[in-house]
């Protein structure tokens, strides 16, 4: 197996078990009742993740409560997808390759307080919540 698809399991059991998320196919797209999560891990040096335009696709914002859930290394970083949409997923920040589909590139930059940086235009930038594994826990088991 390579390490590209080692890489993107970290952590996929918490998602599963402990957070009760379903995993759409073997993506990084999840769901759960009313929530919609993409859930990228991001395990390499760069600190890079990518969110496809055809994963977007299927969220509705008026229906769906979306969430990014970065897998990043052994900890998990959060933000609210509609206000992470709208701020780093604008025209023309789209990273160019001819064997992607079109696409958003992302880097996590560690800092105190960590944020994401859109490969595609450096000048966009999104600070992002570091919630601990109890708080996901509480958070996604919420009853409705």
């Amino acid at each position: 197996m390579s390490i590209a698809s080692e890489s993107s399991k970290v952590n996929l059991a918490f998602l599963k078990n402990d957070l009760g998320l379903n995993q759409v196919r073997n993506t990084t797209l999840f769901q759960k009742d009313e929530f919609f999560i993409i859930s990228p891990s991001v395990q390499n040096k760069k600190n890079w993740f990518d969110v496809s335009e055809s994963v977007m696709d299927n969220f509705d914002p008026e229906n769906q409560e979306g969430y990014l859930l970065i897998r990043f290394q052994d900890k998990f970083l959060m933000a609210k997808l509609q206000a992470f949409q709208k701020q780093m997923m604008i025209n023309g920040s789209q990273a160019s390759s001819k064997s992607k589909s079109p696409h958003w590139k992302f880097k996590v930059i560690e800092a105190t307080s960590p944020y994401i940086v859109n490969m595609g235009d450096i000048n966009l930038n999104y600070p992002i919540q570091m919630p601990s594994e109890n708080q996901l826990k509480s958070f996604f088991n919420k009853e409705s």
